[in-house]
């Protein structure tokens, strides 16, 4: 199959393409543009004197053949102040010897393939493919101008670690992923100063982790998004921290009555599962509790009772649900519980909201997809994942731009 070249717009192509000593494929170009001859450093009038053969790196083949470009560009000298100066073009980078399309290739390349192979295939230091990625980087968030008036602030897994993150609870993609707690910290305010300016009544849904962590900002629910926010606590922040804190009421007991730990090291990961998804032997261990460790399986009990509170087949409403709850918890005889009920209590009004928004019943349950990568999660470096992210939710932003000036034009013709 033969390559074919696409020139850069406003450039052509001068010669047959030639291939260089290092197996580059080298292309000729001049530009096409009309030249501007007005002399950058005294606005006076500009001459030709010659050209100078410039190469940059450019977008490799389909078949991973490295390619630069021979700029033929053009020189010049003012007589006014008798300075040099030289042709300039959109299509070649300022800064470094790559084009401009090389540079943005390079930025989506780096997200799926990593820095070294990126590197590879083109035959630049991976100190240059990771410099170049960063500028890219940057600029991706920024691309998205408006998020919808419901954002949920999650910690997500990316890269191998929990990173909090920014998501369009209503789009459902990601807006923004912070390195650390500390970097959320400190960047926050200012996108919640921004974001309160641009919605009048937002929907800030946020994780209970990051509300009550010591690390994180005690007040991102509160006082940075302003008095006219509706403050929703993340439901599943919330099962997972009653999940937590009642499993670590239940530890000191399994302790004493089982002083080998091996004997009951699987059983945290039976407890955290759905009554309503495990297994047929998992289900039979669960059934072995209510003899053997009563006390166990009432616990596992209380945490399912907690779940099912949102569930619509449960009778009564959610805060009946919730009310009667937190009384089992505060007098349970067994676990001690009084600092987790005042948790409840302390974010009640949140946690009741949560069922009143419709944008946020399906969204938990798609979070994982939502937040997720396809391929190599874990391997990728935190920001080359980022980028990944923020990439697609900026694709699924395009799409949905797209679709809406089709229906609106479709309404003009109609």
């Amino acid at each position: 199959m033969t390559w074919q070249f696409t020139a850069p717009i406003g450039t052509e192509v001068v010669g047959p393409h030639e291939a260089a000593s290092d197996d580059c494929l080298v292309v000729k170009l001049r530009s096409t543009t009309p030249v501007d001859l007005t002399c950058p450093h005294c606005g006076g009038r500009r001459f030709k004197n010659g050209t100078r053969v410039v190469r940059f790196r450019d977008i490799p083949t389909a078949d991973g053949h490295p390619v630069v470009i021979d700029w033929l560009r053009q020189k010049f000298t003012c007589r006014a102040c008798h300075r040099s100066s030289h042709d300039q073009h959109a299509a070649f980078d300022r800064r470094r010897d790559m084009t401009a399309r090389f540079v943005a290739w390079v930025g989506k390349e780096a997200a799926e393939q990593g820095f070294t192979a990126v590197a590879k295939q083109t035959s630049v230091n991976p100190k240059v493919a990771r410099r170049v990625f960063r500028e890219t980087e940057k600029k991706l968030g920024g691309d998205v101008g408006l998020l919808s008036d419901a954002i949920a602030i999650e910690l997500i897994d990316l890269a191998g670690s929990k990173r909090p993150a920014i998501i369009d609870a209503k789009e459902e993609f990601v807006f923004e992923v912070y390195a650390s707690l500390q970097e959320m910290r400190a960047r926050l305010p200012e996108f919640a100063s921004e974001y309160s300016r641009r919605h009048e009544h937002p929907i800030v849904v946020t994780d209970l982790t990051l509300v009550l962590g010591t690390e994180g900002p005690p007040a991102v629910g509160d006082d940075l998004f302003g008095p006219r926010a509706a403050r929703v606590v993340s439901r599943i922040s919330l099962e997972r921290e009653v999940t937590d804190r009642i499993w670590n009421s239940c530890e000191p007991l399994l302790r004493r009555k089982h002083p080998n730990k091996d004997s009951w090291r699987f059983v945290r990961a039976l407890f955290a599962r759905r009554e309503s998804s495990i297994k047929t032997i998992a289900r039979r261990h669960l059934m072995a509790w209510k003899k053997t460790e009563p006390e166990l399986y009432a616990a596992y009990d209380l945490k399912e009772d907690f779940l099912n509170i949102w569930q619509p087949e449960a009778g009564a409403s959610v805060e009946g649900r919730l009310d009667a709850w937190m009384q089992r918890t505060v007098k349970h005889p067994v676990l001690y519980l009084e600092a987790l009920a005042a948790t409840i209590a302390m974010h009640r009004e949140q946690i009741l909201a949560f069922s009143s928004y419709d944008c946020l019943v399906g969204f938990y349950e798609r979070l994982n997809e939502v937040t997720s990568l396809n391929k190599n999660r874990t391997a990728r470096s935190f920001s080359a994942a980022r980028a990944a992210l923020l990439a697609r939710g900026l694709a699924q932003e395009k799409a949905k731009l797209a679709n809406l000036v089709e229906q609106f034009a479709d309404l003009l013709k109609g």
